[in-house]
């Protein structure tokens, strides 16, 4: 039913003759680093096989430092991504003299355009709150959901909910009563996603961050896929309706605590996950007229196969992918990753048997890829920087790349 109703959507797309301007996409895969895009190649029916981010026009290398260090944070390297402007870590939305500067939700705001947040994480965690917050310490998360009930941004989905409520908040304010008074559908349950409206949308589905994909089976919280469909199909229509774009942020933000706790299966989901969430991004995006640029803000850990590990048991690991392992299946997947015991690797060496990594994962300074898909614009160049981003992003919109 719901590929039906998918399939229906993008058909009503391809029929709805709409003149607009370029729709704007940004997916942040945070902590995601090369390595990962091999494991998901590994870990499909056959490693020889396209996977989504093959699908993009072009690719390019970016570099991910902060303004005082080599190794970011997620707070700089958002600021950097959303507003243009490096700054140091912990800070959000703020220059490293602490004045503010303009973030994307704002110049958005400002030219008309529709808005969208979409994460996995809590709302106010540092890389959703680059788009629209500022602060000099990325852990006020409190004053983060103060800033995001005065932003009027159209679409907000993710976690966090625990600090936009009354009891939990110094200052007493109900700021979910704020949002519905300034005219906001409140959703806090997956079911709420069922329901159209022409409201503007917060949809909340957990006290702090989603849980991990592989524990979904036990929650009544919707998948990353689930949340992007949902806010595709909403913005679309908005847009459709309104004769406006849209920008929309998504951020796959768990691929980088499974990494920072070496959480080899969390990974392993959070990965797939992404995997087919950004399929169905770039399905939207060949029917429509929007641009999709996906760049991971940092890298985090090590997840590769090295040493023994690779030269013992690869190709065995190879075939037995091929044909046993569907990955749509929870039960096959875990089988095949108990049956090798893979988890990250130490930094000597990897024999596949340990059961646990002494090595723990922590962001580093390494570049990352970025992906760009587009009908109509390209980039220029093989490398940025991380503050590049953000005029591609605004030409984009402006159709003036």
């Amino acid at each position: 039913m719901k590929t039906k109703f998918l399939s229906l959507f993008l058909l009503s797309i391809i029929f709805f003759n709409i003149v607009l301007g370029e729709n704007v996409i940004v997916i942040i895969t945070d902590g995601m680093n090369f390595d990962c895009l091999s494991i998901v190649r590994k870990i499909s029916q056959n490693p020889l096989k396209n996977i989504s981010f093959d699908n993009f026009s072009q690719v390019f290398y970016c570099e991910t430092t902060a303004d005082n260090t080599y190794i970011t944070d997620s707070a700089a390297a958002g600021t950097a991504i959303f507003t243009g402007c490096k700054t140091e870590n912990g800070f959000i939305g703020i220059d490293k003299n602490k004045k503010n500067v303009e973030n994307i939700i704002e110049f958005c705001k400002k030219k008309s355009f529709l808005t969208g947040v979409i994460t996995n994480t809590r709302v106010t965690h540092a890389t959703p709150a680059s788009t629209y917050s500022h602060v000099d310490e990325r852990n006020k998360e409190y004053d983060i959901a103060l800033q995001l009930s005065e932003k009027d941004i159209d679409l907000v989905m993710g976690g966090g909910l625990k600090y936009f409520l009354k009891e939990n908040r110094y200052d007493k304010k109900d700021l979910l009563e704020e949002f519905t008074k300034k005219g906001y559908k409140v959703i806090k349950e997956k079911k709420g996603l069922k329901e159209n409206t022409d409201k503007k949308v917060i949809a909340l589905f957990s006290n702090s961050h989603l849980s991990y994909e592989f524990e979904k089976d036990t929650t009544e919280q919707p998948t990353l896929t689930e949340m992007v469909d949902y806010g595709l199909n909403y913005l679309y229509e908005r847009s459709k309706k309104m004769n406006k774009e849209f920008f929309l942020m998504i951020e796959s933000g768990r691929i980088d605590h499974a990494s920072h706790y070496t959480a080899f299966k969390e990974l392993i989901f959070e990965l797939l996950e992404t995997e087919k969430m950004v399929k169905r991004v770039l399905d939207f995006a060949s029917k429509t007229n929007t641009t999709v640029l996906l760049v991971s803000d940092h890298a985090t850990a090590n997840p590769v196969f090295v040493g023994t590990f690779t030269d013992s048991l690869l190709h065995t690991m190879d075939s037995y992918f091929i044909k046993n392992v569907d990955t749509s299946s929870k039960e096959n997947l875990l089988k095949t990753l108990d049956s090798f015991k893979i988890k990250f690797t130490d930094i000597s060496e990897f024999s596949g048997t340990k059961e646990e990594s002494s090595y723990k994962g922590d962001h580093t300074g390494s570049d990352v890829l970025g992906f760009f898909y587009s009908k109509k614009f390209r980039i220029e160049k093989i490398f940025y920087k991380n503050y590049e981003l953000f005029e591609i992003m605004k030409k984009s919109l402006m159709d003036n790349l």
